[in-house]
Parts: structure tokens; sequence; C-alpha cells
């Protein structure tokens, strides 16, 4: 999958996306990064067999992962790195097999010691399933 550089340095870029692929969790629950901007990122993940829970639907941790990591990617768009000190997360609609989620992350406050993002997903039919804010403590 090609990512989209809407505008942050290409070192970081790279950087970012290096790391991504060699996050073996990452790899293991299948997220891929699809753009990334200053402050902003979006990524997705296609629902398999794996993620499914006793009730045939995506394991809640699974859509939690995803917007948990593109919010930490969007801090690290701009050159931070963050870890979670909170994150909150309102579960809309159940995710099936086969359905494609896209998480859609942004920075909305940077501090010195620390940042606030929220995070939206969506299926393939452009419906809400989840809902997040987070916030972090920076390690730089």
């Amino acid at each position: 999958m090609e990512v989209r550089n809407n505008g942050i340095n290409e070192d970081l870029f790279k950087k970012i996306i290096e790391s991504n692929k060699n996050a073996q969790y990452h790899n293991l629950i299948g997220m891929d990064i699809v753009e990334l901007d200053s402050g902003k990122v979006t990524m997705e993940i296609i629902i398999s067999e794996k993620h499914l829970n006793i009730f045939g639907i995506a394991h809640g941790g699974v859509v939690f992962s995803l917007m948990d990591t593109a919010m930490g990617i969007a801090a690290k768009t701009m050159g931070r790195n963050m870890v979670t000190l909170e994150m909150n997360i309102n579960y809309i609609k159940s995710v099936k097999i086969g359905d494609k989620i896209d998480a859609f992350a942004k920075i909305i406050h940077l501090g010195k010691s620390t940042a606030v993002a929220v995070c939206d997903a969506y299926n393939q039919d452009g419906k809400l399933v989840a809902s997040a804010r987070e916030t972090f403590y920076g390690l730089n």
C-alpha cells in the first residue's frame, strides 16, 4: 500500500513508515497507515476472523488498538514521541468480518509535556463505529 505524505518532513515520514512496518503488534492485527499530515493520520484495518470475539463481531480491543495507534502516530508526525496517559472510547456500531475500518486521528493540543488527540473510526459505508479521545505524556 502506498502511503500518502500530505506535507510532513520527508525524513520523518520515512521513519514513521519504517517504524510502523517493523512494529510486530501492528503487523499482528493488520493495521496500515494510509495518509500522514502534520498532526493528523489516517489508518485502516480490514476485519478478519482473527479479530472476532465470541459474539462473531470484532473485539473492541481491535478498534481501540487502531485508534490508539493512530492518535500516537498523529503526535509522531509533529516530531514527538508520546505514551498514553488516558484514553476513552465510545463504541457506536459493531464491526463485522470483512469490514474496512478507517481511523482519522488528529492532535488538538500539543503542550510541553502533554498532548490531546481525538479520533473517529468509520466503516466502508461511512458509518461511525467509534469515537475516542486520548491524553499523552511526551517522552521528548
